[in-house]
């Protein structure tokens, strides 16, 4: 696969490249057209809509869903997908004839016939992404005030952001020479590794680092398993935003869960497969950690559903505030979840899923959903990705597939579309949106519009450009990993369908599962009663996935500069060397985006600043 794929980042570079484009293309209008310039609030609404739609189009996103919409057409004859039928006919392309194109490719997308196949899955499939983010929305209008307003939660992935889109002004971020140095040392480095890359006779200067699996051959050690040492520019500098305590916590869990495979080995444990149940351990964090976010904000939730349903005997005089703040009341809000929801379940039950087995994925999937906006929102993780934990995997796996039907096989099938990995969510962008529109007064109905736009717009057009490029190259020849995502979906519903006929509950997974969620309300509970206890039960659940290999060492490397600064330097000396670091990751995210337009312009492979 190649890359970069700019959205496995939690601040998408892309992102962040045009809106740097775009600040400099607005001070040429200062100078020469000043009415043709866009106010902070223009370009932070910009941002948004570029950061959802990147979400959307990202590499977990809408690519996947284009997959498998036409995979059961051309790969499902002669029994090789069990569950085929299943699939209901407005879901899917079931021609093969007009599927032919997406995979041999020397055709267009925009032919009536292929058009009219497309139509009804492409509408019926943005509807229900659309309306699961409109109820994740929702809910981002009844906690953004709990966690950034009583929790203080401080959402470093706004920094960079909010201070790319201030005017400028003497004091401002870009007159700050201390971001220009860590801007040029970034950018300098991407610029020669990139042109070590294309000409090998240059020397590059390696920050993908080395992996010390190789390294580590003899028993037990060799079940370390991928441990790669990484010096990511961009995952260093955003990194250093992060609190100390969650930095060390993310690297310390990591090797402890490295720690686990190496003892499994040598007790003989790993003989049982799965062993050491990292992900389901992993899961059952997450589910802790959700249960912890609405127990500590409670109060704030029952009293919202107490005036909610006041006002609507009585009115709500305290609306309008909230519509000012929010860009919707919170009856409102309220009211969309409710509808959100039952249209979502009466969805898949249309689908062919059973009505409890609806509901629990989709509490699964939005308990994740909120997990991941709160990772963001306190920690600022650079990677958050939670790979193959969503309730498409687990729930077969901790209930095993005997009480599911095909129906819900097939569509926990489609679910890895939105459920793979949490890489791309857009909720968290929501969020932010919101935060940042709080912070800087500007209009939160407006923010809440652009929200939606670019949410409803964003699916169309990422599913519509998707299949132009497939029926142009060709998803099963020229179009790189055109077909990867749906085989190891479908692989993975076969197994299912076998393991039906011998069903069996997994023990040891459901433990490791129950294990994860223990050990996250009692560490929990520990920070509680000891306030400089170092480990924190959201560096448990993140270091369990995998983009945790890719950013461990960074993420080592900015807890020690980190933590000299402030023990060193106070915290004056810390807000000092905060442009310092914003510089390092726009300058990277700058270059490494342009390298990434380069390739694409000429054809050719060409330096990946951040990934596998």
């Amino acid at each position: 696969m190649l890359g970069p794929y700019p959205s496995t980042i939690s601040l998408f570079a892309n992102v962040i490249f045009c809106i740097f484009i775009l600040r400099g293309i607005n001070a040429v209008l200062g100078r020469v057209a000043p009415r043709l310039q866009l106010g902070q609030g223009e370009v932070m609404v910009l941002y948004t809509m570029l950061a959802i739609s990147t979400g959307l189009a990202g590499l977990d996103g809408f690519s996947t869903l284009s997959e498998m919409i036409p995979y059961a057409a051309w790969y499902g004859k002669g029994g090789a997908l069990p569950y085929a039928g299943a699939f209901p006919s407005w879901l899917v392309v079931t021609s093969r004839a007009i599927v032919k194109g997406h995979y041999i490719g020397h055709s267009s997308f925009y032919q009536p016939a292929v058009l009219r196949a497309w139509a009804i899955p492409i509408i019926a499939w943005t509807a229900f992404i659309t309306c699961l983010l409109g109820v994740a929305q929702c809910i981002n209008v009844l906690i953004r005030a709990q966690w950034a307003d009583h929790e203080h939660l401080t959402f470093p992935i706004t920094w960079l952001p909010m201070s790319m889109t201030e005017e400028p002004s003497p004091e401002g971020f870009y007159s700050n020479k201390l971001m220009w140095i860590g801007f040029a040392i970034a950018f300098g480095l991407n610029l020669w590794n990139g042109i070590a890359f294309l000409v090998p006779s240059v020397p590059g200067l390696p920050v993908a680092g080395i992996d010390l699996k190789p390294l580590l051959t003899t028993h037990p050690w060799n079940a370390i398993d991928w441990m790669p040492m990484t010096f990511y520019p961009v995952a260093i500098g955003i990194c250093f935003l992060l609190p100390l305590d969650l930095l060390f916590s993310c690297w310390f869990f990591y090797l402890f869960w490295k720690g686990q495979m190496v003892l499994s080995s040598a007790m003989g444990w790993d003989a049982t497969a799965h062993f050491p149940y990292i992900r389901e351990q992993g899961f059952g964090s997450i589910i802790g950690l959700f249960c912890l976010y609405l127990w500590t904000g409670r109060r704030t939730y029952a009293a919202i559903v107490r005036r909610a349903w006041r006002s609507l005997r009585h009115g709500d005089p305290e609306a309008a505030q909230q519509v000012a703040d929010e860009g919707i009341s919170q009856r409102g809000a309220l009211s969309g979840i409710l509808v959100g929801i039952v249209c979502l379940i009466l969805f898949m039950h249309a689908a062919g899923v059973q009505w409890w087995a609806a509901g629990v994925f989709l509490l699964v999937l939005l308990a994740i959903m909120l997990v991941v906006t709160r990772v963001r929102a306190e920690l600022g993780s650079p990677v958050h990705d939670f790979h193959f934990m969503g309730p498409d995997a687990m729930m077969p796996r901790l209930l095993s597939t005997g009480p599911f039907r095909g129906g819900d096989l097939a569509f926990f099938t489609f679910g890895y579309a939105f459920t793979r990995a949490h890489r791309s969510d857009t909720m968290p962008v929501g969020l932010e949106s919101m935060q940042m529109a709080h912070q800087r007064g500007l209009n939160a109905r407006r923010m809440l519009y652009a929200v939606i736009i670019a949410t409803v717009v964003g699916a169309v057009c990422a599913l519509g450009a998707f299949e132009q490029l497939a029926y142009q190259l060709g998803a099963a020849s020229k179009f790189a990993s055109g077909t990867g995502m749906a085989v190891e979906s479908f692989t993975r519903m076969n197994g299912w369908y076998a393991h039906t006929l011998n069903e069996r509950v997994s023990a040891p997974a459901d433990i490791a599962a129950a294990i994860g969620f223990l050990v996250t309300i009692l560490m929990a509970a520990v920070r509680l009663r000891f306030i400089n206890f170092p480990l924190s039960p959201l560096g448990y659940a993140l270091s369990s996935s995998w983009a945790i290999n890719l950013v461990w060492m960074p993420m080592f490397i900015a807890w020690v500069i980190k933590g000299l600064i402030t023990r060193y330097g106070g915290l004056g000396m810390y807000r000092r060397a905060v442009p310092f670091f914003l510089g390092v990751v726009l300058g990277d995210c700058v270059m490494g985006s342009a390298w990434a337009l380069i390739g694409l312009v000429l054809h050719v492979h060409t330096y990946n600043f951040f990934g596998a």
